[in-house]
């Protein structure tokens, strides 16, 4: 059985997927392991459908701009997503900051946007919080300031996003990332903070810490997580244990592949069961150093 083979065609059927947000999941997967002339033409394919649809045509510009390598037609793309959040009065202001935030663009310099539901102005107001920790220029770094400030925060939605946000940092230097870890550590694996900030510890790792006595607490934790009945934390785990790539791992990730492939293929899995399967297809794919023929 090939399971590289049978990974890919997971991604593949989930983008034909009835969930909307399935889609664009598998389409980043596919951009993230370097097929970017497939997600090119499924992208420009569909993405007229998506140009007037609320929420949905921020997921497709999202995959635009992160496919892109022009820098001209990528700034397009998220001047598109900027328009709309900078507009109170759009129906996917908060997809748009998220988005923005998942492409490290800052809105550190503009005005903070008040939605004109004023229920959901805490959720938006914790997607600017985590955009806002990025440089506004390559000249400039990560304020860590804010980004701990968001991550002790008494607002548990503020942190929660910024944890969640962690993994799109980047790799982080050593002083900050022990900082991140140690944070992960304390948290309760009961909480629904815990899998962000354990997945953020591995996805910001830098490569001399590898070996870090702490990495295989958090792996081991975030497989525990990983077999919990939290879907959340079950497709979080995975992508994160699937892009550290530990060898040790990767019987792990397999088992779960095999397990899903085999449900699906009994017609046993719900919208979010796929999500999951494409999650770990990604996550195996990553583990085994996929790379495009």
């Amino acid at each position: 059985m090939d399971l590289s083979k049978i990974a890919i065609e997971n991604l593949y059927e989930s983008m034909d997927d009835s969930a909307f947000w399935n889609k664009i999941h598998s389409i980043e997967f596919l951009i993230d392991l370097g097929l970017n002339k497939e997600a090119e033409i499924i992208l420009k394919d569909r993405i007229s459908k998506y140009e007037s649809e609320p929420q949905m045509r921020i997921g497709y510009w999202r995959c635009m701009a992160l496919n892109e390598n022009d820098a001209d037609k990528k700034n397009m793309y998220i001047g598109k997503i900027l328009e709309v959040y900078l507009n109170p009065d759009n129906k996917d202001i908060i997809h748009a900051a998220e988005s923005l935030a998942k492409l490290s663009f800052s809105l550190k310099k503009y005005d903070r946007i008040k939605m004109t539901d004023a229920g959901q102005n805490n959720k938006l107001e914790a997607y600017v919080n985590w955009s806002s920790v990025y440089p506004e220029s390559n000249a400039s770094s990560i304020d860590y300031t804010g980004l701990f400030e968001q991550l002790n925060s008494e607002n548990l939605e503020y942190r929660q996003v910024m944890a969640y946000g962690t993994k799109f940092l980047g790799r982080i230097s050593n002083y900050q990332w022990k900082k991140l870890v140690d944070l992960a550590l304390t948290e309760s694996l009961e909480s629904p903070i815990a899998v962000y900030l354990l997945c953020g510890a591995l996805s910001t790792c830098p490569d001399q810490e590898r070996s870090n006595r702490d990495i295989p607490i958090i792996r081991n934790n975030l497989k525990r997580l990983a077999n919990s009945d939290n879907k959340i934390n079950k497709y979080e785990a995975f992508v994160a244990l699937g892009n550290f790539s530990d060898p040790d791992d990767l019987d792990f990730i397999k088992a779960e592949l095999l397990k899903l492939h085999s449900l699906n293929s009994e017609n046993d899995l719900n919208d979010q069961g796929k999500d999951i399967l494409s999650a770990v297809s990604f996550a195996y794919l990553k583990a085994i150093g996929f790379k495009k023929n």
